[in-house]
């Protein structure tokens, strides 16, 4: 086939839709259990990465995380370039605590049963129930979206040696380049595909993670992937969650 931009604005556009589909359907996924390939134990020994690590995140006191998926092109316009993604705080113990902020659209505070939400970057908020479930806050954290890239694909992931990240001591594990070669030949077009993940020697929590494609078609270049990084590990005075205090009150009939 003859590539051309248009085929590559096509490309990454499929690939930011892939993002949305990967984020949609990881609600519906089941995470395995640490270790669930028998080949490290929890990153305990061998060579290849264990799946549900990122259940162990749900151990540590606080942290902060972000996660994104996006989509770029050497034309740089905004029909070539996407993204969306999340960042916020989460508290575990002693209550448990969490300060969202959801694309840039909507902010959310939970602190224990009682819950807030924004549309206006925090200037004011309003008491709500929609995020008080634990499974409605955690289908915004990276935990529901490592599961469909890194666990499900667990043991195609090898080590690539002691690494620091976000400052954290961690094992680096590599995918193996041919995960991507189902959607590369959907695509159509010239890929390389590349993801890395870094977990905590200590905790064997997931610190930061790569799972995505660059890709050529007529001269110019493009790609997409899901990106995450945790930090600020049980940081107590960086992840102090508090109630806002501008809160409106909603009409009462």
């Amino acid at each position: 086939m003859v590539s051309t931009p248009r085929h590559l604005r096509g490309l990454v556009a499929v690939g930011l839709a892939i993002g949305l589909v990967a984020a949609a359907c990881s609600s519906s996924s089941k995470p395995g259990l640490p270790g669930g390939n028998g080949n490290n134990g929890g990153n305990g020994g061998g060579s290849s990465l264990a799946s549900g690590l990122s259940s162990n995140l749900d151990k540590l006191d606080s942290y902060q995380f972000s996660w994104q998926y996006s989509s770029s092109s050497s034309t740089a316009t905004s029909a070539d370039t996407g993204s969306f993604g999340t960042t916020g705080t989460v508290v575990n113990k002693p209550t448990p605590a969490y300060k969202i902020n959801e694309s840039g659209m909507i902010q959310i505070i939970v602190i224990g049963n009682q819950g807030w939400t924004s549309f206006d970057n925090g200037s004011s908020w309003m008491t709500s129930t929609d995020y008080n479930s634990t499974d409605s806050i955690k289908s915004l954290l990276p935990t529901q979206l490592y599961s469909s890239d890194f666990d499900t694909n667990a043991n195609q992931f090898t080590i690539k040696g002691d690494e620091s990240k976000n400052g954290v001591q961690c094992i680096h594990y590599q995918g193996n380049s041919t995960l991507g070669g189902l959607t590369g030949a959907v695509l159509g077009a010239n890929y390389t595909f590349k993801s890395d993940l870094w977990v905590a020697k200590e905790g064997n929590y997931p610190v930061s993670g790569f799972y995505g494609w660059t890709a050529s078609a007529g001269g110019q270049t493009g790609g997409f992937g899901y990106s995450f990084d945790v930090t600020h590990v049980n940081d107590a005075a960086a992840n102090a969650v508090t109630a806002p205090t501008n809160v409106t009150a909603l009409p009462s009939y």
